[in-house]
């Protein structure tokens, strides 16, 4: 099969032809929000017509030939080359990211928002191969994208349609059996239309032998319509499988033997186990299956700097899940293990030989329809030059979530197994689960927005803009045997309106560096449905009585920024941001209360810190990219109440480092070397927070990369080299316990060509 997939790779690499080499010299660097000379267009995902240079606001953008040089082939590895973002990969697919300390963000493609982030806080996310670049706007910014962007918003752009003639292909095999083929085209059809085609497939047994596959499709049309108008319509599709992965079990508690020596610390993994050592079952899988449709027709009016946007997409997602999501070590309250832990003054005895599985199920569909109004133009009042913004975003989604539970449903010999934890045997027999929940969910979000970037004198410019969400959602649960509907609960709904803003001002000293500040809002509709037996406190400690409706207001919260932007000649641009960030109304569970389950809107969080970024080409050949963060994200105390007090006030939040840094040097040769690329890098992460409490930790961790390159005619090679000294650490946990091991020590060699 491997040999198959093999000659497959070939012959798709044969097919077309070579990697210019001129096209593979283009600067590599990290386009922050500090841009070179050579790099002027507007950024995406803020809308305003200006070069990053002039925005009020931090971007971070990660080009094309970045992507390529340091072989990105997710927005997980993307995003550890960029600050402020923190990426998880939880349960072997679902990314999740946490920007400026917050795990509340929105993911766009093309414009296109990705709701399923939103309703359950991680989604998987294909392969980059169809990408052109990758901005992250960080901050609050629903005033442009609606609810939920507090940490910031991450805009992925795919590869359009030109009329130059274009053709790259290339093939890649690594570590772990690990390979991958990627082809595309681009060009003219008639005088009229072009288009953009791109595939990718690829897969291998990995690092913790998940032995995902990820197969990728898209195609664009850009059809000229007349001088004034153009239209443009896409689709993509992806077919993924993940093998899925909970991680190994370290220890919550301090540990002792049975002598009473402490042996292991809260965290500790139990001696023996190999990182690549993996407790799932076979019959673990995550697959996900999708289609996006979208056109996309622009109108220039006669006056050139006014024009009409109309976009209007379709997406739809096929989600099937199994995992055994919960690995626990065998405990007793019986002296029959050799090892114990205190809860409370009990010992608690635990064995360290065997781990118990119990593992979870749910399957959804996404049916997401969209449209977006926008009108832009220029005009002038007096002295004062204004680039208007108005639109109106308009979505509606409809999810059908179906859901088991394990302890009551699941039978076969699989369920609730025991599996050694030095050598497992992983089939441990079938588990049937089928489902008895499905879950109903219809939103629909309407967004009306106006945005003015006024130029009030050659050095201050001012940016503001507004935005009015009305976000109407029914929710219904059913009970089913397997997917057929045996009763249904009534319908629950919930209606919120809010109103967010961006107030920026910019100062221009001269042409090398600029200041700004910049304030924004943020919120996030709260999705408790009211059931029996609970009690609601609003953000005044006050009891809520549901009527049917909403049982919580929307989650808010806003942000300060002051930043600075340098550029020195074509030799050095650099971004400077710092920022504070509350987040408020966030629903905590606050005990119980006369037999009630007590929740209340008292939660509260904030971030503060700042970030560099830098961007230098000091001698001819040499480009530095690097970027450092200071993030210091920490829960509040609960507002008010009489119910509960926060136990966590003043603790840092989980997953969230102080410090984190990245960096890469590139040096391209000429002369008898010309053609030939060298690259060496490192991503750092101080100590990270695993729980609430902070009892557990991941430790500070400095990992070292490089690359080596060879351009000649139209072909490229690459070597890639990551985690050279082999470290041992660790981004991602589940459950808590659940640490995932980052890979160790890969290499991933890289054929390709491109005219």
């Amino acid at each position: 099969m491997q040999a198959k997939k093999f000659v497959v790779g070939i012959l798709c690499l044969s097919a077309t032809c070579g990697y210019a080499q001129d096209a593979f010299r283009e600067p590599l660097g990290l386009d922050t929000v500090v841009v070179t000379s050579q790099y002027v267009r507007p950024t995406e995902v803020s809308k305003l017509p200006v070069p990053l240079s002039q925005a009020p606001l931090s971007v971070s953008r990660v080009s094309g030939p970045m992507i390529e040089a340091v072989s990105m082939n997710s927005l997980i590895d993307l995003t550890r080359n960029v600050t402020g973002i923190r990426p998880n990969n939880t349960y072997g697919g679902f990314q999740k990211f946490t920007i400026r300390g917050f795990d509340a963000f929105v993911v766009v493609t093309d414009g296109i928002r990705d709701e399923r982030h939103n309703l359950y806080a991680s989604a998987p996310n294909t392969s980059l191969a169809s990408i052109e670049s990758v901005e992250i706007l960080k901050g609050a910014a629903s005033v442009m994208y609606g609810h939920s962007a507090l940490g910031g918003v991450i805009s992925l752009v795919h590869k359009q349609p030109t009329a130059r003639q274009t053709v790259n292909a290339q093939m890649t095999i690594g570590s772990w059996g690990r390979y991958g083929v990627q082809a595309g085209a681009g060009g003219s059809i008639s005088k009229n239309i072009t288009f953009r085609t791109d595939f990718s497939m690829s897969g291998g047994d990995g690092w913790r032998h998940t032995d995902d596959r990820a197969y990728n499709a898209y195609l664009a049309l850009a059809f000229r319509l007349s001088d004034q108008d153009k239209l443009n319509l896409s689709i993509s599709a992806k077919n993924d499988r993940y093998g899925t992965d909970t991680g190994q079990p370290h220890l919550q508690y301090d540990t002792y033997n049975a002598a009473g020596t402490l042996v292991y610390e809260a965290g500790d993994l139990p001696d023996g186990i190999s990182r690549r050592t993996r407790y799932n079952d076979p019959l673990d899988h995550l697959t996900d299956k999708d289609l996006t449709v979208a056109a996309k027709w622009t109108h220039q009016f006669n006056n050139p700097s006014w024009a009409l946007t109309e976009h209007i997409s379709y997406y739809a997602d096929d989600l099937d899940y199994y995992a055994s999501e919960k690995l626990t070590y065998l405990t007793s309250t019986d002296a029959i293990y050799n090892h114990y832990y205190m809860n409370g003054s009990t010992k608690t005895y635990i064995c360290l030989d065997t781990i118990q599985r119990v593992g979870y199920k749910f399957a959804y569909k996404v049916s997401l329809l969209q449209n977006q109004l926008e009108l832009k133009g220029q005009a002038e009042t007096g002295r004062v030059k204004h680039n208007l913004l108005a639109g109106y975003n308009f979505a509606y989604m409809y999810t059908p979530r179906y859901t088991s539970t394990y302890a009551t449903y699941a039978t076969g010999a699989g369920k609730n197994s025991h599996v050694s934890v030095v050598d497992p045997v992983l089939n441990q027999g079938n588990v049937d689960l089928p489902f008895n929940k499905r879950n109903l969910i219809w939103e629909y979000m309407h967004g009306l927005y106006v945005q003015d970037y006024m130029n009030l004198s050659s050095k201050l410019s001012a940016l503001v803009s507004l935005r009015y969400d009305r976000y109407n959602r029914t929710y219904q649960q059913a009970y089913t045997s397997n997917k057929t509907v045996t009763s249904k609960d009534a319908k629950s709904h919930i209606y919120d309106n809010a109103i967010t803003y961006r107030l920026s001002l910019l100062y221009q000293f001269n042409k090398a560096i600029n200041v700004y500040a910049s304030t924004s809002n943020y919120f996030k509709p709260t999705r408790t449905v009211a059931a029996d037996g609970y009690l609601y406190i609003d953000s005044d400690g006050k009891t809520i009585t549901p009527s049917g409706k909403n049982v919580f207001s929307p989650e808010k919260g806003y942000q300060y920024e002051v930043g600075s932007h340098l550029s020195i000649g074509n030799k050095v641009d650099a971004n400077f941001a710092a920022f504070y960030i509350l987040r408020k109304n966030m629903v905590e569970s606050l005990g119980t209360y006369d037999g009630q389950t007590v929740q209340g809107q008292v939660g509260r969080a904030d971030s503060k810190g700042l970030e560099v970024d830098v961007n230098a080409y000091p001698v001819r050949g040499l480009n530095i990219n690097a970027g450092y963060s200071l993030t210091v994200a920490k829960l509040k105390s609960y507002a008010e109440n009489q119910y509960a007090e926060s136990t966590t006030a003043g603790n840092y939040q989980t997953h969230v480092p102080k410090h984190m840094a990245f960096g890469w040097a590139f040096y391209d040769f000429d002369r008898a070397l010309g053609g030939l690329r060298l690259g060496v890098g490192f991503n750092y992460s101080s100590k990270v927070y695993v729980n609430t409490g902070n009892t557990m930790t991941f430790d500070p961790y400095a990992v070292a990369n490089a690359m080596l390159g060879y351009s000649f005619k139209h072909w490229h090679l690459q070597l890639n080299l990551n985690n050279i000294f082999d470290k041992t650490y660790y981004m991602t946990s589940t459950n808590t316990i659940g640490y995932v091991p980052e890979e160790g020590r890969s290499i991933r060699f890289t054929a390709g060509f491109k005219l």
